[in-house]
């Protein structure tokens, strides 16, 4: 029963973050899929899980990495069957560069006020293609809010996430200010 052995994966790599990575470094294990082939009244014969991993670090994202293999392969043994892992880093964590983040603050304060950015925000473990990016030039990923709280907040990536469309404003005055100001920048 694939449904059985494939609950046991789901369940073990819950652990990977929780018991084995030091608790001040960051680090996500996420099933997102769970596909079998089975039907109302028959067993599946396979199950294919799909998710996501994330780390701040290289080691880290290493360690996550081999704590999945080990437990696909023993949660595999221990019931006879077999398993493979296919593990790609398709978007490495963004890391944000230093001068482009205080362009950001600048230009945010001026358009909302400085009581209304963050700028201490703690790191996030964002897997975002922009992470290539700000690989290759410096960078910095913004988060604006969506300026919904209460119970009708959503996170962006949940299935009833609502946009809300009167934070367009906000957002496109702050991208005018920030090129208004890198512009100002270059004229000098």
């Amino acid at each position: 029963d694939a449904i059985i052995v494939a609950t046991e994966i789901v369940q073990s790599l819950q652990t990977i973050v929780s018991r084995k990575l030091n608790p001040s470094l960051n680090g996500v294990v996420s099933v997102t899929e769970f596909i079998a082939d089975g039907s109302r009244n028959i067993l599946p014969g396979s199950a294919i899980l799909r998710g996501d991993a994330r780390a701040l670090s290289h080691q880290v994202n290493e360690t996550i990495e081999a704590r999945m293999r080990q437990i696909v392969e023993g949660v595999s043994l221990a019931h006879g069957v077999s398993a493979e892992v296919q593990y790609e880093t398709v978007f490495p964590s963004v890391i944000n560069s230093s001068a482009p983040v205080l362009a950001a603050q600048q230009a945010a304060s001026e358009v909302v006020g400085l009581a209304a950015v963050d700028a201490d925000c703690e790191p996030k473990l964002f897997s975002e293609d922009f992470a290539h990016m700000a690989a290759a030039k410096p960078g910095c990923f913004v988060l604006m809010g969506n300026g919904t709280q209460g119970e009708n907040a959503r996170p962006l990536h949940s299935s009833d996430y609502d946009f809300n469309d009167e934070a367009l404003t906000v957002g496109s005055s702050f991208w005018v200010q920030l090129v208004e100001q890198q512009l100002s920048k270059s004229e000098v």
